[in-house]
């Protein structure tokens, strides 16, 4: 546990001159709001601040004033242009009764969270995510009443640019290596943060497109705690790129007829240190039944995991998507898929 005199001691002693408070809106976008370090009083750590949650799409204009309320377990320190700032994500709170509002994300997974220990059956959620991104070198878009365009400049495969059919299937880029991998070191860039951030980073590559498509995977950490740690990852990508000239997007389908950037959830449960998706031989009956819920709810639970009419565009066959709703070992193209070389490790 984090408190406020640790803050207070490290904001001095390393001379940090912004607090930098950070929620997600209704949609899942990062917004924040930056305060002076010297205005960052304990009843103001308490208290939080105030703000219009209607533009977060969290209520109506009428009664629309909420708190964001810092949760200092979240610190870490970024540098921003030359800023050093202390960033805290921050609960959303009722602002007449400082109660967790019912629609705060990180309040939902924590309730979630709360259900599986009351109900006995795991003591946590423990995730892994993947985040694969394409870097381009410029992103342009048109909007009218009678046009719409997009045109993306790829800083990869640059002697396909006037001519990209040339090189839709021609190669996979995975785990290509320099001077193929144009890009590595920015992705070295991008994980130096992402770990200042104190997120462990498992390892990054480049992915199969090769118009500038990237991976970066991290280890196992409770459900809530990545929740946070989804935003700030991709915060960091889109602002390291954005400091060298290039803009990151995790759209799911960005080129039509090329690999896709998908956000695979690697999960289990875990009860008194073990384990439970593991069972003697396989799957453990638990993880099987964990399985057929996301199977059965799978339908519903799109609304939320493909938002979009891009997020379809991913899901065609030749292109390692879900296009099967399915479970499977070692199929890319099952919508849950058990690696077979995940020995029920976290490692793994």
């Amino acid at each position: 546990m984090t408190d406020y005199p640790q803050l207070r001691q490290r904001l001095d002693e390393e001379g940090i001159e912004w607090i930098d408070l950070r929620a997600p809106d209704l949609v899942g976008r990062l917004r924040h709001i930056t305060l002076p370090a010297s205005r960052f009083t304990e009843e103001c750590a308490a208290r939080g601040i105030g703000f219009d949650a209607s533009n977060y799409g969290y209520c109506q204009v009428s009664g629309s004033d909420m708190v964001l309320v810092p949760d200092l377990d979240t610190a870490y320190v970024e540098e921003r242009d030359g800023e050093r700032l202390l960033v805290l994500m921050g609960d959303v709170r009722e602002a007449t009764t400082g109660e967790p509002s019912p629609m705060d994300p990180r309040r939902v997974v924590r309730r979630a969270e709360a259900h599986l220990r009351e109900a006995g059956i795991a003591d946590e959620v423990l995730v892994s995510p993947e985040f694969e991104f394409y870097l381009f070198e410029e992103a342009l878009f048109s909007s009218g009443r009678a046009r719409a365009t997009c045109e993306v400049v790829p800083f990869e495969g640059a002697e396909h640019r006037d001519r990209p059919e040339e090189a839709l299937g021609r190669r996979s880029a995975y785990h290509a290596a320099p001077p193929q991998d144009a890009l590595f070191s920015l992705r070295n860039a991008m994980t130096r943060e992402i770990e200042a951030a104190g997120i462990p980073v498992k390892y990054h590559h480049h992915e199969v497109g090769p118009f500038g498509q990237h991976e970066i995977e991290l280890g196992f950490d409770r459900l809530a705690r990545m929740a946070d740690v989804t935003l700030i990852v991709k915060s960091l990508v889109r602002n390291v790129a954005a400091e060298a000239g290039l803009t990151a997007t995790f759209l799911p389908k960005p080129l039509f007829g090329e690999a896709g950037s998908g956000l695979h959830l690697h999960q289990y449960l875990r009860k008194g240190g073990r384990n439970l998706f593991r069972g003697e031989t396989g799957l453990s009956p638990l993880a099987l039944a964990y399985v057929g819920g996301l199977l059965t709810h799978g339908a519903s639970l799109m609304a939320l995991t493909n938002p979009s009419t891009n997020s379809y565009r991913r899901l065609v066959p030749g292109f390692e998507a879900p296009v099967h709703f399915v479970f499977g070992a070692a199929n890319r193209s099952a919508a849950v898929r058990v690696p077979t070389y995940a020995k029920g490790n976290e490692s793994d």
